[in-house]
C-alpha cells in the first residue's frame, strides 16, 4: 500500500476515534507486544504473534507522529541514536582487538 494511502487511513482513524482514544490504543498495543516478547523470553516463542504485535505498534507509532506532529523530530532523534549506537559498537570492537 502506498505511503500516502496509509497516512490517509491513519488520519481518518484519528478523526473517527479521537486523539485520546488512539493514544490509549497505542499504549495497549505496546503492552501486547511486551507480553509476546516476555513469553518468547520464557521459551514460548510465537513468531506470528510477535510479527502481528510489531505491525500493530508500527501502525500506532505512525498515528502518534501525526497526533503530535513530530515526524521530523522523531527522525532526528532516531538518526542521532543510530549514530550513537554505531559509535558504541565501534568502541566495543576496538576493545576486543
Amino acid at each position: 500500500m502506498l505511503n500516502s494511502k496509509k497516512i490517509s487511513i491513519y488520519k481518518k482513524a484519528i478523526s473517527s476515534f479521537g486523539k485520546a482514544a488512539q493514544i490509549i490504543v497505542a499504549i495497549e498495543e505496546c503492552s501486547e507486544l511486551q507480553k509476546e516478547l516476555t513469553k518468547a523470553l520464557r521459551g514460548k516463542v510465537n513468531l506470528l504473534g510477535i510479527a502481528e504485535e510489531i505491525a500493530d505498534v508500527e501502525i500506532m507509532l505512525e498515528q502518534l507522529k501525526l497526533i503530535f506532529d513530530n515526524r521530523q523530530e522523531v527522525e532526528k532523534f532516531k538518526n542521532a541514536k543510530i549514530v550513537r549506537l554505531n559509535k558504541t559498537l565501534r568502541s566495543m570492537n576496538k576493545s576486543q582487538e
